[in-house]
């Protein structure tokens, strides 16, 4: 396996493909490029970008997403591109599949459609893992990856991203090919003699005491302890409701709902798209009635901390190939918005112990999310995969 990954903050999309695709390609040292991973700030999200794209990369696969900022070996940018091109040997297999109007279809169709493509041809095939990009602003995002499982099995690990803006909740964009689209999933499926680590954190903690969903339906909270649920916001945060309604996307990025989940060392964060006229709280992801939930908070110290056990995680490769000679690795970086606006200045610290666990030569890319998919129980590599909010997923792929 052949990795090479270009960066470029140039403000014009065609002169930014040309240099971030140069330092790539150099990188990659393979003529041959069999798949290539696009992630860009908000602003070059458009359909030149992927025309710049497709004219140097011809039919090679591409996928990717927008982001609040792209993550790099070289630092963390508010603006810019960075592509990873990829040249694997003849034992590595991989297929990409795409879909579309899942508003239409609704979630768990979609992502039953999505499994389906991505499953295709791989009947003699050892599956190792599948990573999936989404709209950001898709409501059930629980939907989608149990549509996945339900036709990839759910001892699949998937690990993915829901794509982001500059923190306006507006639009949110796939790179998919040569189209540009919203409202849309993208998933790589890969399997053959590829190895992968997988950490995930978020370090948020609890405030004050447990409460209960007492009346919920798919991603809807009615009732916390049988009383309206936004009551939980207002009596915490001192706020009235119509202070809420205005905020509540931004606030819960910082004090989101924390499900506990039992035998599990963190609990399933969820943030607050909005509230509705009764006082409900509707999710960025499912919640059972009667799960036992708390307000969280997060603190940078804690958050870092959280990073530092996600790095550990990950470098627990299956089959441990990082002991034997001339094995290749890189690494996918899922972090959630919501870090980013809480460690500002200090963001840059992630990435440090990052590249401190793996290798600052090791390749790095990643993006800043409006949500976060994977296995709880990453160690292990096996179960249902969950959507998460305020985390962040390390994907160390080795081959």
């Amino acid at each position: 396996m052949n990795v090479g990954v270009g960066l470029s903050t140039e403000k014009n999309p065609a002169l930014a493909v040309k240099e971030a695709l140069r330092s790539a390609t150099y990188n990659l040292a393979s003529e041959k490029i069999d798949l290539a991973i696009v992630f860009s700030s908000i602003n070059f999200s458009s359909v030149n970008l992927l025309k710049a794209l497709s004219i140097s990369l011809g039919e090679v696969p591409l996928l990717g997403c927008s982001s609040a900022a792209i993550i790099s070996n070289q630092g963390i940018f508010k603006h810019g591109l960075v592509i990873m091109l990829l040249s694997f040997s003849d034992n590595v297999y991989f297929n990409t599949a795409c879909v579309r109007d899942i508003k239409t279809k609704g979630s768990l169709n979609a992502g039953r459609e999505l499994g389906e493509q991505l499953g295709y041809g791989f009947r003699n095939v050892r599956r190792c893992f599948g990573v999936v990009f989404s709209d950001g602003l898709i409501d059930d995002c629980s939907g989608l990856l149990c549509g996945m499982q339900e036709r990839l099995g759910r001892s699949l690990p998937l690990v993915g991203a829901s794509a982001s803006d500059d923190m306006r909740f507006l639009k949110t964009y796939l790179y998919f090919n040569r189209e540009l689209l919203s409202d849309a999933a993208a998933g790589i499926l890969w399997g053959g003699k590829l190895n992968f680590g997988l950490g995930l954190r978020h370090g948020w903690k609890g405030l004050g005491k447990p409460h209960t969903v007492t009346k919920s339906e798919g991603n809807i909270i009615y009732e916390i302890d049988e009383r309206p649920a936004a009551m939980l916001y207002e009596e915490y945060l001192a706020k009235n409701i119509a202070e809420l309604r205005q905020e509540i996307k931004r606030i819960s990025m910082l004090y989101p709902i924390g499900i506990d989940m039992p035998q599990e060392e963190e609990c399933i964060l969820r943030n607050v798209l909005s509230i509705g006229d009764s006082g409900s709280l509707r999710l960025q992801g499912n919640i059972t009635e009667g799960s036992s939930i708390k307000l969280m908070i997060g603190t940078k110290e804690s958050c870092l901390a959280a990073t530092r056990k996600a790095v550990e995680e990950a470098k627990k490769l299956s089959s441990s190939p990082m002991e034997k000679s001339g094995i290749k690795n890189f690494i996918l970086v899922f972090n959630s918005a919501s870090r980013y606006m809480l460690l500002r200045r200090d963001a840059p610290l992630e990435l440090e112990i990052i590249k401190e666990g793996f290798g600052k030569n090791t390749p790095v890319i990643g993006l800043y999310t409006y949500g976060e998919q994977a296995p709880l129980r990453a160690i292990r590599y096996q179960g249902q995969a969950y959507f998460h909010n305020q985390a962040i997923a390390i994907l160390n792929v080795g081959g």
